[in-house]
C-alpha cells in the first residue's frame, strides 16, 4: 500500500510539470529567452526520473503484489480445508464432494482478486480524486463540486446496477456447483457411467446446466451493460462541459495555456477513477456472490466436538468395549437403534450379525464417534469416549472396511498411512504378516509402484491386503473390521483371512460379516434386529437356539444353491 501510495502521487506529478512547460514554451515564443532551453531540459529530465520511479515502484508493487496473493491463496486454501477436515462426517452424508471442492476453488479465487484489486486499484483512484478535486478548488469552486457530486450520482447508478448482477450470479453459482460436484462424482465413478452407458446422459446433465447459465447470463449482461451505458453517456456530458468550461475560461484569458494544460489532464484523469468505481462495485458483488458459498461451508458448524478438558484416551489396563443403554436415530430420520448393551472383554472378538439395514454399521460409526448417540454412553478402556479427545480415540482403533479405499501414489505410501513414522522395514514387515508382500514386490517397482486414484490398479483382494497391512503398521489395541471380505472370491478371501487373522491376534475386535465363515473365530456373536440386540452369547449358544435368526442365517448359508427358491 505505501508503493501504491507512492506511485499515485508521482504519476500526479507529470500533469503539474506538464503546465510549467506549456507556460515556458508559451512565454519564450511571446519573448524569447536562452534560459529556457536549459529550464526545458531540467524539466524534461525531471519527467523521466518520474516515469523511471513510476515503473520501478510499480514494479516493485506488482512482485509485492504477487506474494499477497499466493501468501492469501494458501491461507484461505489451508482455512478452508481445515475447517472441512473438522466437521462431523454426517455433514459430508448430504454434500457432494466436487460441490465443496467448487466452493473452495471459487471462493479463494474471487476472494483474492478482489483484494488484489482493492490493493492495486482502489486506493490509487481514491487519491486520484481527492488530489484532482483539491486541486480544481484552487482554480475553480465550480468544477470541483462538479466532481464532487459526480462520484456519488456514479457510485449510486452502479450499485443499482450491481444489486441486479448479484441476483443473477448467485444463480449461477448455485447451478455451477450441481453440475460440478455431479461431473466430479461421475470421473471418480467412470467405470459404473460407461458399465451402464450413462456417457450422454451425463454429458447432457451438465450441457443442460451450462445452457441455464447461458440464459442468465444474458439476462445479467442485458442489464448491466444497460446500466453501464447510461452511466458513461451522463460521465461523458459532465466531462465534456467541464472541457468547454476550461477552454472558455482559457479563451478569455482567465487562465494560462499551461494551467488548462493542467486543469485538462486532471479532469481527464478524474474520468478512471469514476471508471472504476463500476469495475470496483462489480467486483465487489462478484467477490460477494462467489465467496458467499464458500463462507457458508466455513460457517458450518461442528456437532461432534471435543469437551472443554477433554483428555487423551490412556491405553493402560485392558481394551475393554462397552455399550450401556444406546439410542440413536440419523437427524430428521427414524430411530436407528434402540436400547443397545454389550459388555465385549478385553483381547476378545465380537461377531455383529443381522440383516443389512439393521444397524451393524452404526454401531461402529458410533463406537468411532462419527455420530452422537441420542442416549446412553459408550467406553473403551473404561473410559466414556465423550470425554475423550478423538483424534486419541482414532489413534487406538485400526478400521479395514469393504469399500478399500486407497489413494494415488505408491503402495508404500497407502501403507504408511497406518503410521507416518515407520520405516521401510517396518512396512515389509506389516506387508508381510498382511499376506500382501509377495505380490507387491511382484509389481513393476515393488513398495514404489504408483497404484492410481482409489487403488484401481490392484485387484479387490490385493486392496484388501494393504488395507490390512495399513491397520497392522498402526498397532491399534482396538480393531473394526466392517464386511471386509464379502466382495472377494473365495481365493482371494482366503489370502486375506490369513492377514485378518495376524492383525487380529491379542486385540479386541468388532467383526461385521454377511458370511458367517468370516466370523468362525469370533468369540461372541451379537445378532441386530431392527435396532435391537435379540441374542448374545458364544457361536455354539446361538447355533444351539433353532429358533434364534443366528441358528437360521447359518443354515441358510449351509444349503446348496439348489435349494433355494429362483425368482425371476
Amino acid at each position: 500500500m505505501v508503493l501504491v501510495i507512492a506511485v499515485s502521487l508521482l504519476s500526479l506529478a507529470s500533469p503539474f510539470i506538464n503546465k510549467l512547460v506549456v507556460d515556458l514554451v508559451v512565454s519564450n515564443l511571446q519573448t524569447p529567452d536562452a534560459s529556457n532551453l536549459t529550464k526545458l531540459i531540467y524539466l524534461f529530465v525531471w519527467l523521466f526520473v518520474l516515469d523511471i520511479a513510476v515503473s520501478v515502484l510499480g514494479s516493485a508493487n506488482q512482485y509485492i503484489g504477487d506474494l499477497l496473493s499466493s501468501k492469501l491463496k494458501t491461507f484461505l486454501y489451508k482455512n478452508f480445508y481445515e475447517h472441512v477436515l473438522s466437521l462431523d462426517v454426517e455433514y459430508f452424508d448430504n454434500e457432494m464432494m466436487g460441490t465443496i471442492l467448487n466452493k473452495m476453488i471459487r471462493g479463494v479465487n474471487s476472494t483474492t482478486e478482489f483484494i488484489k484489486s482493492m490493493v492495486n486499484n482502489f486506493l490509487p483512484f481514491f487519491l486520484t480524486a481527492l488530489i484532482t478535486i483539491i486541486v480544481l478548488a484552487k482554480y475553480s469552486i465550480l468544477l470541483s463540486v462538479l466532481l464532487l457530486v459526480l462520484f456519488p450520482i456514479y457510485i449510486l447508478i452502479s450499485q443499482k446496477s450491481s444489486e441486479k448482477w448479484m441476483g443473477f450470479e448467485e444463480k449461477k453459482n448455485a447451478l455451477s456447483d450441481v453440475s460440478q460436484g455431479r461431473v466430479a462424482e461421475s470421473l471418480v465413478g467412470i467405470r459404473i457411467i460407461k458399465a451402464f452407458a450413462r456417457e450422454v446422459a451425463e454429458l447432457k446433465s451438465l450441457v443442460t446446466a451450462r445452457e441455464k447459465i447461458e440464459v442468465l447470463t444474458k439476462g445479467q449482461s442485458t442489464i448491466w451493460h444497460g446500466y453501464d451505458l447510461f452511466r458513461k453517456v451522463l460521465l461523458n456530458l459532465a466531462l465534456i462541459a467541464t472541457f468547454v468550461y476550461i477552454i472558455y475560461q482559457t479563451y478569455s484569458g482567465i487562465y494560462t495555456v499551461g494551467e488548462m494544460t493542467l486543469l485538462l489532464q486532471l479532469v481527464n484523469q478524474a474520468r478512471w477513477p469514476l471508471f472504476a468505481m463500476s469495475f470496483i462495485l462489480g467486483q465487489i458483488q462478484d467477490a460477494s456472490a462467489s465467496a458467499k458459498s464458500y463462507f457458508e461451508v466455513m460457517e458450518a458448524k461442528k456437532t461432534i466436538a471435543d469437551k472443554f478438558g477433554a483428555k487423551p484416551l490412556s491405553i493402560v489396563g485392558q481394551p475393554t468395549i462397552d455399550f450401556t443403554d444406546v439410542d440413536f436415530a440419523y437427524s430428521k430420520g427414524k430411530t436407528v437403534l434402540s436400547d443397545i448393551s454389550f459388555h465385549l472383554p478385553a483381547g476378545k472378538k465380537l461377531a455383529l450379525v443381522g440383516e443389512s439395514g439393521q444397524g451393524k454399521s452404526t454401531i461402529v460409526n458410533l463406537l468411532l464417534r462419527f455420530y452422537e448417540p441420542q442416549s446412553g454412553s459408550i467406553k473403551v478402556f473404561g473410559s466414556d469416549i465423550s470425554e475423550l479427545t478423538q483424534a486419541s480415540l482414532h489413534q487406538n482403533i485400526a478400521v479395514v472396511l469393504q469399500d478399500t479405499l486407497l489413494f494415488s501414489g505408491s503402495v508404500e505410501e497407502n501403507i504408511r498411512l497406518g503410521n507416518s513414522k515407520a520405516t521401510l522395514s517396518q512396512v515389509v514387515k506389516a506387508a508381510k504378516s498382511a499376506n500382501a508382500h509377495d505380490f507387491i514386490v511382484s509389481l513393476p517397482q515393488g513398495y514404489k509402484t504408483t497404484i492410481g486414484e482409489r487403488g484401481v490398479k490392484l485387484s479387490g483382494g490385493q486392496k484388501q491386503r494393504i488395507a490390512i497391512a495399513r491397520a497392522m503398521l498402526k498397532n491399534a489395541p482396538l480393531v473394526i473390521l466392517d464386511e471386509a471380505t464379502s466382495s472377494l472370491d473365495s481365493k482371494s478371501e482366503h489370502e486375506v483371512q490369513k492377514g485378518l487373522s495376524k492383525l487380529l491376534e491379542g486385540r479386541t475386535a468388532i467383526i461385521i460379516a454377511h458370511r458367517l465363515s468370516t466370523i468362525s473365530t469370533a468369540d461372541l456373536v451379537m445378532v441386530i434386529e431392527k435396532g435391537r440386540v435379540t441374542q448374545f452369547g458364544t457361536q455354539q449358544e446361538l447355533l444351539d437356539n433353532k429358533k434364534g435368526l443366528y441358528s437360521q442365517l447359518v443354515d441358510l448359508q449351509r444349503l446348496p444353491l439348489s435349494s433355494f427358491e429362483l425368482v425371476s
